[in-house]
Order: structure tokens, then C-alpha cells, then sequence
């Protein structure tokens, strides 16, 4: 890989950790606060943002298929801690 491709790549790593990051405090928002439309709010920002990440590393010409991948690992990796701090 070229060093341009490197830097891309390691900017969605970036990315991935800091919307595990967005969503894990939002997750703590609610098990602190206990309000239904901070809730709702956190959780619908944490999903627009998720979504317009996927539109630019669309655009930035990342395959789907590392997307998608990128996608399950993060999601593994919110449950994983959320479950790990906030055991239910």
C-alpha cells in the first residue's frame, strides 16, 4: 500500500475508535442521568454521525467491503465494553 492509503486507513481507525468512544458515553449519559429524551437524543446523533462517517469514507474510496467489516467490529467492540462498564 501507498503511504497516502496508510494515512486514510489510519484515520478510520481513528474515526471507528472515537464513535465507539461517542456512543460508550452516551451509554453512560443514560445509566447516570436516566432521561428518556437525552436518550433518545445521544442515541440518534450517535447513529446520524455513524452514518455520514460511512457516506465519507465512501467517498473517500474505501470498498464496502472493509466498510462493512470496519462497521461489525465496531459494533463488537461497543458491546463488548458496554457490557465490561455497564453489565446489565
Amino acid at each position: 500500500m501507498d503511504k497516502e492509503k496508510n494515512h486514510l486507513y489510519l484515520n478510520m481507525f481513528f474515526g471507528t475508535i472515537g464513535i465507539v468512544l461517542v456512543g460508550i458515553s452516551a451509554l453512560k449519559y443514560q445509566v447516570v442521568m436516566d432521561d428518556i429524551e437525552g436518550y433518545i437524543i445521544s442515541y440518534a446523533g450517535f447513529i446520524f454521525t455513524a452514518g455520514y462517517i460511512k457516506y465519507i469514507e465512501k467517498k473517500a474510496g474505501i470498498s464496502n467491503k472493509i466498510i462493512w467489516i470496519k462497521a461489525g467490529i465496531s459494533i463488537a467492540l461497543f458491546l463488548i465494553i458496554s457490557f465490561i462498564f455497564y453489565p446489565f
